[in-house]
């Protein structure tokens, strides 16, 4: 295995609520997964921060952003080329199909159903941590959805 293979995983992590950033980050701290993890507070600053750093492995956005919604900031993102493989998780409280649709014809990796407590937040942080994103950085359709369940 080489260095490279070794590295943490770099999350951006884009979500006004400082609330659920803290909850997103003491989960992966309670799996042990080792994870370099930067935030964003809306979609402006998303994108100001893709532009004006190294890529990060992953990026994780809710959907409901002031400024620039998750769903704006994907089609911005993926109207760049330099972003083209870039895994992008849009993560939500919604269930409705369209939106996950909208999300998925976008060019969303993976589509993340907020959960509703902290065990249910550790699922979903091990269940995106699995996923080889440099082999995988678009989940099949059928895949596409991950929840606490």
């Amino acid at each position: 295995m080489s260095t490279e293979d070794k590295s943490p995983l770099h999350i951006l992590f884009a979500d006004d609520d400082s609330d659920e950033t803290y909850l997103f980050n003491e989960a992966l701290e309670h799996c042990h997964l080792e994870v370099v993890l930067s935030f964003a507070n809306n979609g402006n600053n998303l994108l100001s921060i893709l532009k004006s750093n190294p890529l990060p492995d992953l990026v994780i956005m809710d959907i409901n952003m002031p400024h620039k919604d998750g769903l704006e900031a994907l089609a911005e993102i993926r109207s760049f080329p330099e972003f083209e493989s870039l895994p992008l998780i849009i993560y939500s409280t919604t269930t409705d199909s369209s939106i996950i649709d909208a999300s998925y014809n976008n060019g969303a990796s993976l589509f993340v159903v907020k959960p509703e407590n902290f065990d249910g937040m550790m699922k979903v942080v091990k269940k995106i941590a699995a996923i080889d994103w440099k082999k995988n950085p678009k989940q099949q359709r059928n895949e596409f959805v991950i929840s606490e369940d």
